[in-house]
């Protein structure tokens, strides 16, 4: 059903939405990420659909404990990618620089340099404290 709600409305973000929860749910991580991207490609200025990707990214990497460390690294790295694309198209994005920071983390907590462990840790503050900035800004009724 959601194949053909896709050939009907190809353009239609919420169809693409539909299909990866469906694959998600049924643990096809790969066609999850299939339709995302299939969804970013139709609308390739919208930072949210470049950040949910990142999300899924990091909920995979961060929860899934079947994961070798070498599959966990390529998708926090995919993860950090997205999300900064997301953020290149709106740098403002408070949740974008919260899950950046949480891939940061992530990507850190993998990391056997501690030198990289902690500038990944320092960047990751920093996107945090940002995201708080911007947070405290909407809630004043500031946002620039």
């Amino acid at each position: 059903m959601l194949i053909m709600a896709k050939a009907a409305k190809p353009n239609d973000p919420a169809v693409y939405m539909r299909l990866a929860g469906y694959y998600n749910r049924q643990g096809h991580f790969d066609k999850t990420i299939e339709a995302l991207e299939e969804r970013a490609s139709r609308e390739p200025n919208n930072p949210e659909a470049f950040y949910t990707i990142a999300t899924y990214y990091w909920d995979e990497a961060y929860r899934d404990f079947k994961l070798k460390e070498n599959e966990k690294k390529a998708y926090v790295q995919k993860g950090i990618e997205a999300v900064d694309h997301a953020l290149q198209i709106k740098p403002d994005y408070m949740e974008a620089l919260v899950y950046k920071n949480l891939l940061l983390r992530l990507q850190a907590n993998l990391e056997k340099d501690t030198s990289k462990q902690q500038m990944l840790i320092k960047e990751a503050d920093k996107l945090r404290d940002r995201a708080q900035e911007l947070r405290k800004q909407k809630a004043a009724g500031t946002t620039p």
